[in-house]
């Protein structure tokens, strides 16, 4: 080979060498460490799971979701799964008692010894007259026919997911396997999951009624349970406790999220407003009012004189509001803005005579001052907790939050004092 043809060979060969680095350098651009938690469905048919509905030893909290109070006794959802039982009856050391499997569990409500439960499209009636032995007495089976998520067509549900950590080397749009589905974990260690987690029936008759959140969709009072779907008022008559009967199921068109009952109304809250039913006529609810706003997430509370409403942006129904509205509840068929204050990450709230507590998410869990609405005033924020919601009743306060179940005395405002906290085991 001539002296310059070997040059140019070991010129090409170099180029190609260096080329051949560069594309893995790229190669490991592309390919990284990543921490996943791996979840795998278990299932069971339909028949298996209304079969077996029972009440099984306490687990731990795992994924808490709604709450609701009656009596001593907090019932707090695991998001999709179940209702934990927890006896109150001293709140400085709160007791789980014992846990409801009820798979794709949403909500719930209580009157006198009946806790009514969704399953799905089904409604559960379940005797709490002994909570520690509580008892699924009835099956209404489609109750919520737009609410069905029975997951597979050959009669099969999930009724768990089974999680395992793992540490994957892979290419950065690696794609899960089958039904598996995988979700980051953070760098402290907590992972990112698609579920997602007041006195309201003053005024109601013919029954002893639990009190919910302001994120609940469903409420009991007037001897009825309302629950609003996605696009609908559903009216159960439970003047016989365990034996709900469907009345009527009212079409209130897309985008319905919360209901809170006061008085002789329902206020629901939508992603684009506030809806007011009479309950004049329980068996049938006549709208009397409504109040528009931006497209968000909308929970909404009231004590006779206002009505308190909280946007959220950054979200499925959220359009780059966060913000808390404060409307005059003098008249329901004009509802008007009084204020808007702005906030970070709004959820639940909950309002107790001058005192307005807003689970305001990653920013906390915040007391105002409403005395003047036009100008609340903030007295704390409790920034270690990440808040869903809030049940305030007589100076204390009852708080789902992403780890578990808080409990504050609010009687000093600008001092709150943590009386118990129930957190999920990490």
């Amino acid at each position: 080979m001539r002296p310059d043809a070997a040059k140019l060979l070991l010129s090409i060969t170099g180029v190609l060498l260096f080329i051949f680095t560069l594309t893995g350098c790229f190669k490991d651009k592309m390919e990284t460490t990543r921490r996943f938690a791996i979840y795998t469905p278990e299932y069971k048919t339909v028949s298996e799971v209304r079969e077996k509905l029972m009440i099984v030893a306490p687990k731990e909290i795992q994924y808490p979701g709604k709450i609701y109070i009656k009596g001593n006794y907090i019932f707090l959802g695991e998001i999709n799964r179940g209702i934990h039982i927890i006896d109150n009856s001293n709140p400085a050391s709160p007791q789980n008692i014992g846990y409801i499997e009820i798979p794709y569990n949403v909500d719930m409500a209580v009157k006198n010894n009946t806790l009514y439960a969704d399953m799905g499209g089904d409604l559960l009636s379940i005797d709490i007259t002994d909570p520690k032995n509580a008892r699924v007495k009835k099956i209404t089976e489609k109750a919520f026919p737009t609410q069905q998520r029975w997951a597979k067509a050959d009669d099969k549900v999930i009724v768990n997911w089974n999680r395992r950590d793992t540490v994957i080397y892979t290419k950065a749009d690696a794609k899960p396997k089958g039904d598996e589905h995988w979700y980051p974990i953070a760098e402290d260690g907590t992972f990112y999951n698609l579920s997602s987690g007041p006195p309201g029936s003053t005024g109601a008759t013919g029954g002893v009624y639990g009190t919910g959140g302001s994120m609940a969709r469903f409420a009991t009072t007037k001897e009825r349970l309302f629950a609003v779907g996605n696009n609908n008022l559903g009216v159960f008559n439970i003047s016989e406790d365990l034996n709900p009967q469907l009345v009527v199921t009212k079409p209130l068109g897309w985008g319905i999220e919360t209901i809170f009952p006061f008085g002789e109304n329902l206020f629901i809250g939508t992603n684009t407003g506030v809806l007011v039913f009479s309950l004049e006529n329980a068996d049938n609810p006549s709208q009397v009012g409504a109040f528009g706003h931006v497209r968000s997430c909308d929970p909404v509370v009231t004590d006779g004189k206002h009505i308190f409403v909280t946007l959220r942006a950054g979200s499925n129904c959220g359009q780059g509001v966060s913000q808390l509205q404060i409307l005059s509840a003098t008249s329901l068929t004009n509802l008007n803005l009084v204020k808007s204050y702005n906030l970070e990450n709004p959820y639940g709230l909950a309002v107790d005579g001058n005192i307005l507590l807003i689970c305001d998410g990653t920013a906390g869990l915040k007391v105002y001052d409403m005395a003047d609405v036009n100008a609340i005033k903030l007295l704390q924020t409790l920034k270690d907790i990440k808040p869903y919601d809030v049940i305030a009743v007589n100076g204390r306060a009852i708080v789902s939050a992403a780890d578990g179940i808080y409990q504050y005395d609010y009687k000093t405002p600008s001092s709150l004092k943590r009386l118990s906290a129930l957190k999920l085991k990490k």
